[in-house]
C-alpha cells in the first residue's frame, strides 16, 4: 500500500474512538517525504525499482563492454576509444547536467518531478543504443550512398563518424537516466529503510551484470543486431512498467524566484554545488575516482584480451564470477553499512581500492591469475566502494536540492573524463599499447582520492557525525 493521505483513526499517531472495540495491532507505516507505506506497500516499490535496475543494468553493461571491442575491430586508436567512452559522455553532463537536474528539483507535474524525465529519456536512451548496435549496416549503407560523390570516403570512416554521433546521443539519454533514476530513489524510497535497499538493489544490478558478461558478452561481437534489440526491446518495456506503477510523493511548492538564464545556471549551479567544503571535496573525490576507474573501464577489457590473451569467453566467464562474488558480499556490506556507518565503510573501501590496482601491476600474468585477482582482490572493495559511496551520496546532501547537488558528483566527476579518458588513451599509445600501465595510473588517483575522503569524513564528523549529521543547505545556510 502506498498512500499520501493522512493516518486514520487507529493507525499510528490517532487514538481509537470511545467505545469502539480493541482495535488490531497496527501495521507498521514507512514514510519517505509525503508517501506513507505499510510492509507490502514497501515490498512492492521494492520489487519495481529493483526489476528496473536489474534491466537498466544489462543495458549499461552492454554499451561499456562492446563499444572498446567495436573500436578495436575498426582499428581505432586508443587515443579516440577514451573519447568516445570517457571524455564525450563527460562534455555532455558538463554542458547539459546542471540545467536538467535544477529543471527537475524545481518540476512540479502530475507524475512527480523525476518519472517525467524518465519517460522521455527512456525511448531515446534505447534508440540510440539500437543505433550503436547497427552502426556498421548503417556506415556501409551511407558509404554505398555517399560513394559516386566522395570516391575517396572508406567504409571505416563513414562508420566511425556515424558511431560518434550515435555515442554521443546515447551520453546524452542515459545521462539523464542515471542522474535522475538516483534521485527517484532518494525521493521515493523511505530513509529507515535505504541502507537495506541499496544493499538489494546492488545484488540486484550485480545479478543482471553476471547474466549479460555469463550468457551475452561472449556473443555482443558476432550477434550484435541481435544482442542490441533484444535488450532494446526488453529494457524499454521494464524500465517503462517501473514508471508506471511507482509513485511519487507530493512536494513543496519550489522556490518562487525566477529560473536563472542558461549561462547564469552555470554560476548558480557550482557556486551552490561546491560552498559547502564537505560537498566540495566530495566532489573533487569523486572526479578521482572516476579518473580512476571509469577512464579506466574500457582499457580493463582489452589488456584481458590483448595482454593476457584470453578469449571472450574467458574473460566473460571471470566478470560473471566476479559480479557473483559480489552479490553474495552486498548483503554483509548492507549490515556493516548499518552497523558502523556508510561513511567509514566507504572510506574503508575507498583505501582498499587503492591497494588492489597497486597489487594487480604485479600479479597479473595469466588467466588463473587474472581470475583470483578480479574475485578475491579487486570485487570485494569495488563491492564495498559501490555500496558505501551511494549510501553516502543518499545522506550526505539536502534534500531540497538534492538533484542538482548529487549531480555535480557527475558533472563534475564524469566532466573529469573529458580530461581522463584522453589522456590515459595518449598515455597507451605513447606506452606503445602497454595496458598493464593502466593499474599504475589508478593507483595514483585512488591515492588522491583517500586524502579527500579523509577530509570529507572529518566535516561530517563536525557536522553531527552518524547520529546527527545536518547537510548544508547552499543559498540558506552559511558555508560550513
Amino acid at each position: 500500500m502506498q498512500t499520501n493521505q493522512p493516518a486514520q483513526p487507529g493507525q499510528p499517531g490517532q487514538p481509537a474512538a470511545p467505545g469502539a472495540p480493541a482495535a488490531a495491532p497496527a501495521k507498521k507505516i514507512y514514510t519517505a517525504g509525503a508517501l506513507r507505506y505499510t510492509t507490502g506497500g514497501v515490498v512492492m516499490l521494492f520489487i519495481w525499482l529493483l526489476w528496473g535496475d536489474f534491466c537498466f543494468s544489462i543495458f549499461e553493461e552492454i554499451f561499456s563492454k562492446f563499444l572498446p571491442l567495436y573500436m578495436k575491430e575498426l582499428k581505432a586508436s586508443s587515443t579516440l576509444t577514451g573519447v568516445l567512452t570517457g571524455s564525450l559522455g563527460g562534455i555532455v553532463n558538463v554542458l547539459f547536467m546542471p540545467g536538467i537536474s535544477m529543471a527537475s528539483d524545481r518540476h512540479r507535474g502530475r507524475r512527480g518531478r523525476r518519472i517525467p524525465f524518465l519517460l522521455w529519456s527512456t525511448p531515446c536512451a534505447v534508440g540510440s543504443l539500437i543505433l550503436i548496435g547497427f552502426t556498421s549496416e548503417i556506415g556501409g549503407w551511407l558509404h554505398a550512398l555517399l560513394g559516386g560523390a566522395s570516391p575517396g570516403v572508406t567504409v571505416a570512416a563513414v562508420t566511425i563518424t556515424m558511431l560518434c554521433v550515435f555515442v554521443a546521443m546515447y551520453h546524452f539519454f542515459n545521462m539523464v537516466l542515471v542522474n535522475l533514476y538516483q534521485c527517484l530513489l532518494r525521493d521515493v524510497v523511505p530513509p529507515a529503510l535505504m541502507a537495506r535497499f541499496l544493499a538489494l538493489f546492488r545484488v540486484v544490478s550485480t545479478g543482471g551484470r553476471f547474466v549479460f558478461s555469463w550468457y551475452v558478452l561472449p556473443h555482443v561481437l558476432t550477434h550484435r543486431e541481435w544482442v542490441f534489440a533484444g535488450v532494446g526491446v526488453v529494457y524499454t518495456a521494464a524500465f517503462l512498467l517501473m514508471c508506471w506503477r511507482v509513485r511519487e510523493g507530493g512536494y513543496p511548492p519550489p522556490p518562487e524566484e525566477k529560473p536563472p538564464g542558461y549561462l547564469s545556471t552555470y554560476a548558480v549551479y557550482f557556486r551552490e554545488c561546491l560552498t559547502a567544503p564537505i560537498y566540495r571535496n566530495f566532489i573533487f573525490m569523486y572526479a578521482c575516482v572516476t579518473a580512476a576507474s571509469t577512464c579506466v573501464s574500457p582499457f580493463v577489457i582489452l589488456f584481458a584480451s590483448e595482454t593476457l590473451k584470453l578469449s571472450p569467453e574467458a574473460y566473460g566467464r571471470t566478470f560473471a564470477w566476479g559480479w557473483l562474488a559480489a552479490a553474495f558480499a552486498y548483503v554483509p556490506f548492507g549490515w556493516l553499512c548499518d552497523k558502523v556507518s556508510p561513511m567509514r565503510v566507504a572510506v574503508g573501501a575507498l583505501a582498499g581500492l587503492m591497494v588492489s590496482w597497486g597489487i594487480g601491476y604485479f600479479v597479473l600474468q595469466g588467466g588463473t591469475s587474472w581470475l583470483v585477482y578480479w574475485i578475491a582482490v579487486q570485487m570485494f572493495p569495488s563491492t564495498a566502494w559501490n555500496l558505501g559511496f551511494t549510501a553516502v551520496t543518499m545522506m550526505l546532501f539536502h534534500q531540497e536540492k538534492f538533484a542538482q547537488l548529487s549531480s555535480g558528483l557527475n558533472v563534475i566527476g564524469f566532466g573529469s573524463s573529458i580530461l581522463g579518458s584522453f589522456l590515459i588513451g595518449l598515455f597507451i599509445d605513447l606506452t606503445g599499447q602497454d595496458y598493464r600501465m593502466i593499474f599504475a595510473w589508478s593507483f595514483c588517483w585512488f591515492a588522491l582520492a583517500v586524502v579527500l575522503m579523509a577530509l570529507v569524513y572529518r566535516d561530517w564528523k563536525r557536522l553531527g557525525g552518524p547520529d546527527h549529521y545536518a547537510p548544508p543547505l547552499p543559498g540558506k545556510t552559511a558555508a560550513a
